[in-house]
C-alpha cells in the first residue's frame, strides 16, 4: 500500500465580513481540501451505507455554497432532471418508535446518495474518513489521522458558515 502523504495545515488569515471569506480570493480551506485532502477522501466512492449521516441543516462555507451553485448552473440535462427530483422527494426518514430525521435537500432518497456528491461541502467529505465519524463498513482502510482532522475542523471553522437555507435566504 502507498505511504500517504502529511497534511499540511496552515494558520488561518483574518477574515473580512462579507460572506465571512478569507482576504485572498480563496480559502486556506479550499486549498487543503482540493490539494492535499482529495487524494485521501477518495477512497470514498459514495456506495450510500453511511446515508443516516445526510440529515438536515448541514452547513457549507460561503465557497462551497458558491461551488454548489455553479455545478447546479452548468449541469447536463440529466443532472438538471434528477435534482429537480430529488427536489420533490419526501425527506422525513421513520427511524421507528416514532422517531423521524429530516435528510439534507440534496439527499436521493430512492438511490440512496447525494444528488451533488461531486461538489458536497468537507463536513460531508470527511464522513468515513475521520476517527468521529467512521465509515459504516470499514471501506476506508485508515482515516485521517485526529490531530490533523481536527486541525482541519479548526481552520473551517474560522469560516463562516451556514445551512444551505440560510444562505438561499441571504441572495
Amino acid at each position: 500500500m502507498a505511504r500517504r502523504q502529511p497534511i499540511v495545515i496552515s494558520e488561518p488569515e483574518e477574515n473580512n465580513e462579507e460572506h465571512g471569506r478569507r482576504n485572498n480570493t480563496s480559502s486556506p480551506v479550499s486549498h487543503l481540501r482540493f490539494l492535499e485532502l482529495k487524494p485521501l477522501l477518495e477512497v470514498c466512492n459514495g456506495c450510500s451505507e453511511c446515508w443516516l449521516r445526510c440529515s438536515e441543516g448541514v452547513q457549507a462555507n460561503y465557497e462551497e455554497w458558491t461551488a454548489i451553485q455553479d455545478y447546479i448552473s452548468v449541469a447536463s440535462e440529466e443532472v438538471r432532471d434528477s435534482l429537480i427530483r430529488v427536489a420533490q422527494q419526501t425527506k422525513t426518514v421513520d427511524l421507528g418508535d416514532d422517531v423521524h430525521v429530516e435528510m439534507c435537500r440534496y439527499f436521493d432518497s430512492e438511490k440512496k446518495n447525494c444528488a451533488i456528491y461531486p461538489v458536497r461541502p468537507l463536513v460531508c467529505r470527511l464522513l468515513g474518513h475521520v476517527e468521529w465519524m467512521p465509515c459504516p463498513i470499514q471501506k476506508v482502510p485508515s482515516p485521517v489521522l485526529t490531530d490533523k482532522a481536527l486541525s482541519l475542523m479548526r481552520l473551517y471553522a474560522a469560516d463562516r458558515r451556514k445551512t444551505f437555507s440560510e444562505w438561499e435566504q441571504e441572495e
